[in-house]
């Protein structure tokens, strides 16, 4: 049977590699395009001492290039590697085909490789740190220099060397100067993912995050038939801590239910706010047996032990909670709505206390 950790660890894997092939076709399609702008270049004469199936050979050899990335990822092979997002074989593959299409393209067009290698370290983004970025704008810059000292030397009547000075410094500063740009891109885009996905007052799983997740855990326990149980949690009478404390006190006192709930849950469980005082857990690879509910057990004793000294030592939280297991095939909805029923018999029957719905 896969342990708990490992069915979380099924599920994260998943998610990224279904992000992984976005991005790869994502690459495939824009290449798609660069072809398409390379073949118009061949046809209006910018192209030189290539024929036809020469510039076609390169394409084809591009667009193959990434249909081979595509294929290592849809197959599942790149998680053997140490990256497995190949995001550098990526541009390696970009960076290598514009220069060997700068080496045939005339004078007057060259210049434009500068904006090609900008796009394509720009796919950099969804990966890549500064420092990669940087390495990767010096390699590109030899490249590019190597390049006009070849021409130079096999074809000196296409090049002006002080144009192709300008072009490569221009290419440098360029390239570093976007590398911050796009490592500060990557960094918010960090960070919104993380506001996206987060309660910015209890730092746990939002409500759209949280359904999210569980989405994903219906989607692999139909597959694998992993089980799973949801827990609702609702803080009693919170409004009196409100009330006698104030809403700043109210805000402390949920941050550290918060606190409580994820050192009290496995690492491979999920614990988020689902709105005002409700909180979720989702229990991974759990199910209920005979209405045993340790986990949830374990919660309860953490927040009746929970004290507030800073606010008032006779301040005491209690907690109501409804678990459900998910039944195969049942709806989201459905799992919700039978959790919330098992809360709401708790509450019925006083409070502090765990009830099971029904399995």
């Amino acid at each position: 049977m896969t342990s708990p950790a490992g069915s979380k660890h099924i599920a994260q894997k998943e998610h990224a590699q279904a992000l992984r092939l976005r991005r790869a076709f994502l690459a495939f399609c824009g290449y798609i395009l660069v072809s398409a702008g390379a073949l118009l270049s061949y046809y209006l004469g910018f192209i030189r001492d290539i024929g036809i199936f020469g510039i076609t050979a390169i394409l084809l050899a591009l667009l193959l290039g990434n249909l081979i990335v595509f294929a290592l990822i849809h197959t599942g092979i790149n998680r053997r590697f140490a990256d497995p997002s190949m995001t550098l074989p990526q541009l390696v593959i970009g960076i290598v085909f514009c220069t060997v299409l700068a080496y045939y393209t005339k004078s007057p067009l060259r210049g434009m490789d500068i904006l090609l290698y900008i796009l394509v370290l720009m796919f950099g983004v969804f990966r890549l740190r500064l420092i990669n970025f940087i390495i990767l704008s010096i390699i590109t810059t030899f490249l590019y220099a190597g390049t006009v000292a070849l021409l130079h030397h096999f074809h000196p009547a296409h090049v002006d060397i002080r144009l192709e000075t300008l072009r490569t410094a221009s290419l440098l500063l360029a390239t570093t100067w976007t590398s911050f740009i796009f490592n500060y891109i990557a960094s918010m885009r960090r960070k919104i993912r993380r506001i996206a996905s987060h309660d910015e007052l209890t730092g746990l799983y939002n409500r759209r995050e949280i359904f999210r997740i569980l989405a994903r855990e219906k989607a692999l326990s139909q597959r694998s038939g992993l089980p799973f149980s949801l827990c609702i949690l609702d803080l009693d009478d919170f409004k009196a801590v409100n009330d006698t404390y104030s809403h700043l006190a109210g805000d402390f006192v949920l941050k550290e239910f918060a606190r409580i709930l994820r050192e009290n849950i496995r690492a491979e469980d999920y614990a988020g706010r689902y709105g005002g005082e409700e909180f979720i857990v989702i229990f991974v690879n759990y199910n209920l047996k005979d209405n045993h509910t340790p986990s949830a057990q374990r919660l309860l004793a953490a927040i009746r032990n929970l004290r507030f000294p800073d606010i008032s030592d006779s301040l005491r939280i209690a907690a109501s909670i409804g678990v459900a297991a998910y039944r195969p095939e049942e709806s989201i909805d459905s799992l919700l709505a039978r959790a919330d029923q098992a809360l709401y018999l708790a509450k019925l029957a006083g409070k502090n206390r765990i009830v099971c719905g029904e399995k």
